[in-house]
């Protein structure tokens, strides 16, 4: 009972801040209250993943089936396959090794060679009286032993690998051929064009249905995330929240305005990935078309930057839908370094862990760390971020908002020319209402 009594109390005896302790900086306060509440926020995350475990788990199945059309070995055993497909890869697969074959004919004729001189001499040993052994491996893989060879065998060997030398003078007599060889190089080429051609399409194919299917997935996660973010955003500002009912409550009055939001975040990946394909192949025949191309990565940044304020907003203001973009889209901008840098961690710790950790294990280390931790801290930092640019650019044109909730600032302490400055802006500057 111990252990729980602190975990949910804090340890007894211990004093209470005095005024020189108290944060006065948004980065003191950061600190102290993600030392107070990192434990809470493993319970917190485990909660919330509960909403995201549909997610996950299509993730992980898209991710394998995407594996598959990442190499052309795989890629022509798929049942969706076109011939044309299979036909360009068999066709290129046999010209690469003409090519090799030509190309290198003088190194494998050297190799072979040597290799006949070792067979005919453990042929004149057997012939002599005595004996040859090898070491062969009982299962593949395993431990080796030996067996002793028959001159039946070294002699089916001889006559294998005497077929392959005349192979190897017959290729080095075209080695010469530079028509043949720039021919070998067309074949190759063409069809390594149209497979890719093929491949990509597929992969497409199979990229813009799992982004479709993601649409509800990625709205059922949106519904629950008000209750992670109200929660995360009373914590960074040192207050208290009752876990589990702050956290029904502030889904029960949000979950329509998430519901919206999560609907168009599922569309922005799907939206985005169709513009993108669409302006790239039309940059194949013109490359003004990389501009719209470029961009729409940018608005895609910015529409998860816009992302990081949204939820925090939803759950503070009484706003119309489209002011909640609005203004979010603006502050994002106008806290552009800041935003970007969030964003920035948040895309930089999935793919660190697909680039060291192979596959599929990277997707399992993936979902274990979500599930345990990360996404309670990312909403812990976005609230954090969140409430300063509130701060900033909302609480100071709305009467009775506090500002700098969770800091301490002396009483004597004047206004700054900013306040002064925001004080002075138009009531409706922000058409909003706080919560």
């Amino acid at each position: 009972m111990g252990l729980f009594d602190r975990y949910f109390y804090g340890k007894a005896g211990q004093g209470d801040y005095t005024v020189e302790q108290m944060p006065t900086t948004r980065k003191q306060l950061f600190f102290t209250t993600l030392k107070v509440r990192l434990s809470s926020m493993v319970g917190l995350n485990l909660l919330h993943f509960l909403w995201m475990i549909p997610l996950f788990i299509w993730l992980y199945i898209a991710m394998n089936s995407a594996i598959l059309y990442l190499t052309p070995e795989d890629a022509v055993k798929l049942p969706n396959a076109p011939e044309a497909m299979v036909e360009a890869y068999n066709t290129y697969t046999e010209a690469t090794a003409n090519y090799d074959a030509i190309v290198n004919a003088q190194k494998y004729l050297d190799e072979n060679n040597a290799k006949l001189a070792d067979i005919q001499n453990n042929i004149q040993t057997l012939l002599a009286g005595g004996e040859v052994t090898r070491q062969v491996a009982v299962i593949e893989g395993g431990d080796a032993t030996t067996e002793k060879v028959t001159l039946e065998q070294l002699r089916q060997e001889e006559s294998d690998l005497l077929a392959v030398i005349s192979e190897n003078e017959n290729n080095l007599a075209k080695a010469g051929d530079e028509e043949l060889l720039k021919t070998l190089r067309t074949i190759v080429s063409e069809n390594v064009n149209t497979f890719n051609l093929y491949s990509r399409q597929l992969l497409n194919g199979n990229i813009l249905t799992s982004l479709l299917i993601m649409i509800p997935l990625i709205a059922l996660c949106a519904v629950g995330r008000p209750g992670m973010v109200y929660v995360l955003r009373n914590w960074a500002r040192d207050e208290h929240s009752f876990v589990w009912q702050d956290y029904k409550q502030a889904i029960k009055e949000n979950w329509k305005q998430a519901l919206g939001i999560g609907i168009l975040n599922g569309l922005s990946f799907l939206l985005v990935f169709v513009a993108y394909v669409t302006y790239g192949q039309m940059a194949e025949n013109s490359w003004f078309f990389n501009i719209p191309q470029a961009l729409m990565v940018v608005l895609l940044g910015l529409w998860w930057m816009a992302n990081e304020l949204i939820f925090p907003m939803i759950v503070t203001y009484d706003m119309r839908f489209r002011d909640i973009i609005k203004n979010s889209v603006i502050i994002a901008l106008a806290r552009l370094p800041w935003a970007f840098l969030i964003l920035l961690g948040s895309v930089a710790l999935p793919l660190v862990i697909l680039w060291f950790i192979p596959m599929p294990f990277s997707i399992l280390v993936f979902i274990l760390i979500y599930a345990l931790f990360a996404l309670a801290f990312k909403g812990f930092i976005e609230a954090s971020f969140a409430n300063s640019c509130f701060d900033r650019y909302l609480n100071p044109r709305i009467d009775g908002a506090v500002v700098g909730k969770g800091l301490y600032k002396p009483e004597e302490e004047a206004d700054t020319e900013e306040d002064i400055a925001a004080e002075a802006k138009p009531d409706r500057y922000w058409e909003h209402n706080t919560k």
